[in-house]
């Protein structure tokens, strides 16, 4: 009787290890559409936030906070003109379309005037109803509204108030990230636009300085900017 109490509990404790080791399909259903997972060993849920986006009254509604940040206060993630994603440098051999010798991508040989969606970060991260904002789009933000240098929860940036409706965003002053070191950062808040650099040497972006208020200006494309996504979608 006792080897076999034995013999029964070294067989539940096997039974137990296969069973924490095993792994499983998992159906999921997306939209009413049925999608099937192989070789799932564990679960992780993440509730999903949507974007929010404020109407100013413009020709595109302009999103509450930086790509990659939770809060309007929080400066997000800093990326290189065409790539999706933020990295720990930003140099010229470490961006996504230079070889070493020259640009790949976005040259007078292809030239593409604009960001394709997949190069675009904001529909990248958000999905197709947001992009990077175009020149014009700027050049329209900076026409008609006011621009207020704040102090918001401890972080400089600009109060941008719209002079059609009364409704304001708040941008941070993030700076850019230059190689291995962030510049003025806490002094202007740099943007990028979709714009190529085929129209010009460079890529543009939006620069607000703290003193001498909101200006255009260039930047070379490897350089990490702050991104602010316009929203293009239906209501």
């Amino acid at each position: 009787m006792k080897r076999f109490f034995i013999t029964f509990l070294l067989a539940s404790f096997t039974m137990l290890f296969v069973n924490a080791q095993s792994r499983h399909t998992v159906y999921v259903w997306v939209d009413g559409e049925k999608t099937t997972i192989e070789n799932v060993d564990s679960l992780t849920f993440i509730e999903e936030v949507a974007p929010q986006y404020v109407d100013l009254g413009l020709s595109v509604k302009w999103a509450t906070c930086n790509l990659g940040a939770a809060t309007p206060e929080e400066i997000g993630n800093y990326y290189a003109w065409g790539e999706t994603t933020p990295k720990d440098t930003y140099f010229k051999n470490n961006y996504k379309y230079h070889d070493g010798t020259e640009y790949t991508k976005y040259t007078e040989d292809d030239g593409l005037l604009e960001l394709e969606a997949m190069d675009d970060a904001a529909t990248a991260n958000l999905g197709e109803d947001w992009r990077m904002p175009t020149y014009d789009e700027i050049e329209e933000l900076q026409n008609n509204c006011t621009w207020t240098w704040t102090e918001k929860d401890g972080c400089g940036g600009f109060t941008v108030t719209s002079t059609i409706n009364g409704n304001s965003i708040f941008m941070p002053g993030a700076g850019d990230f230059y190689e291995d070191e962030v510049y003025r950062k806490g002094d202007a808040a740099e943007y990028w636009t979709n714009e190529s650099p085929v129209k010009k040497t460079f890529s543009y972006y939006a620069v607000v300085f703290r003193k001498g208020g909101m200006k255009i200006g260039d930047t070379e494309r490897f350089t990490g900017l702050t991104i602010r996504p316009v929203y293009v979608g239906a209501e």
